[in-house]
């Protein structure tokens, strides 16, 4: 078994693709509320498990399957009752991991089915990455920013010939994914959202989801996320006659100046002004 390890990467200079963590051993029920600060490639090697993500239905892995999970997505995961999970993984990080996962096309949130003599190519990678990195030393910080890429592209070849790709999905698939993505942005539009992890809710990249979106909405998923936010701007302004408006702004994901801007422009006058009206 190997115990979690965490690496500081503090090198010269940042690489494109640095090791964050890694272990593998046998997993216990894990909750991870915020998510994790970076992807994770989980590599299940015994047993079975189940992920639970807040927008997808849940995600079952057992031996051979492999699962990326982006980052400050939250989700838990544990062990099924039947025996042991033994999970191995790697925290990813560095200035091109989403660039490098669309550029590849590798699935996230879907676990990637592998073959015998692969899993266990994957689970050596896996410890000779462990054990060849030391959190201290900056030549193990570049030699494994290169296991890891060799690692992705392995398993690119992996996930392209067992599957079809994203845009051979079915029309009725793909509408389903999308809502769950507004779903997401829904139950999340106060918080600091990125569109490439709304773009992972639907299982695609940021520029494919893009463009897939406003195919089906009529308007790009920043559009929405920005109309979503100021409609709930304007129910608080109406109920919560107390608050000041910078506090709402916040409460709507969005900074004081930016949301007095838009709001503006949408309905003609100012929050506070809004506001004035159903005060008398």
């Amino acid at each position: 078994m190997l115990p979690f390890k965490l690496f500081n990467n503090q090198g010269e200079f940042e690489l494109p693709l640095a090791l964050y963590s890694c272990g593998l051993h046998f997993q216990h029920t894990i909750h991870r509320h915020i998510g994790f600060p970076t992807l994770q490639c989980m590599i299940c090697l015994a047993g079975s498990g189940i992920f639970h993500f807040e927008s997808i239905p849940d995600l079952r892995m057992s031996r051979g399957d492999i699962l990326f999970v982006p980052s400050k997505i939250a989700h838990d995961y544990s062990p099924s009752d039947m025996e042991p999970w033994l999970l191995g993984y790697i925290g990813i990080d560095g200035s091109s991991v989403e660039a490098l996962l669309n550029t590849l096309q590798l699935p996230v949130l879907q676990t990637i089915a592998v073959s015998e003599s692969e899993i266990d190519q994957l689970e050596s990678e896996l410890r000779e990455l462990w054990q060849d990195s030391s959190p201290e030393a900056s030549d193990s910080y570049r030699n494994a920013s290169t296991k890891i890429y060799s690692m992705l592209t392995y398993i690119t070849m992996i996930a392209h010939r067992g599957k079809p790709l994203q845009h051979n999905r079915s029309r009725a698939d793909a509408n389903e994914l999308f809502r769950a993505s507004v779903q997401y942005m829904e139950q999340h539009y106060m918080e600091d959202l990125s569109l490439t992890n709304i773009a992972y809710v639907a299982g695609y990249s940021k520029q494919h989801f893009q463009r897939k979106f406003k195919e089906i909405y009529g308007i790009n998923p920043n559009q929405y996320l920005q109309r979503l936010r100021l409609l709930k701007g304007e129910q608080l302004l109406e109920k919560e006659l107390e608050l000041p408006v910078g506090e709402i702004a916040g409460m709507v994901g969005m900074e004081l100046n930016y949301f007095v801007r838009l709001f503006k422009r949408k309905y003609g006058i100012t929050p506070a002004k809004f506001r004035l009206k159903f005060r008398k």
